[in-house]
């Protein structure tokens, strides 16, 4: 059973991310200030540390790789856990980052309702319904037998 899962970009997150760091890094030659430069780089910089990195099954959680810290879901809090493809289709930020770095944050649409997001890929997309966190959506690069290794885990915990 795999345990850790990459968390592969898509095409729009890849032209969305360059083009957003392109601008912001150009715009230091328009506004060439201390301030400004200060501003750029902790604006990218903390987009880039709320990123997603990578899915791993590990113990009793599951964890959302960050840039040297990782968000945590206790296995035995997920009651489902789907391929739903496209599942972001449609859907509003309420608030998080739309893609520099990923798409991460609270997002709504009209099939899933309200959930959160932890996704570089917005068509190849996981449905995972827990207790206490409501919906979320993960991106892992195998979702078969990312659900298939959740899937072990939970029977095992239960």
């Amino acid at each position: 059973m795999r345990k850790n899962f990459k968390a592969p970009w898509d095409l729009k997150l890849i032209i969305i991310t360059s083009v957003l760091i392109l601008i912001l890094l150009g715009s230091l030659f328009v506004e060439p200030s201390t301030l400004h430069t200060v501003i750029i780089l902790a604006i990218i910089l903390g987009c880039a540390t709320f990123g997603v990195y990578g899915y791993s099954i590990q113990e009793e959680k599951l964890k959302i790789l960050r840039m040297g810290w990782a968000k945590e879901i206790e296995i035995e809090d997920i009651t489902n856990v789907n391929i739903t493809p496209h599942a972001m289709m449609g859907s509003i930020r309420t608030f998080g980052i739309g893609g520099l770095f990923g798409y991460i944050g609270y997002y709504k649409n009209s099939i899933l309702g309200s959930y959160k997001a932890y996704a570089t890929n917005s068509d190849n997309t996981v449905l995972i319904e827990t207790n206490n966190n409501g919906k979320l959506v993960v991106t892992p690069d195998d979702p078969a037998e990312f659900i298939k290794s959740l899937n072990n885990k939970l029977n095992n915990a239960g």
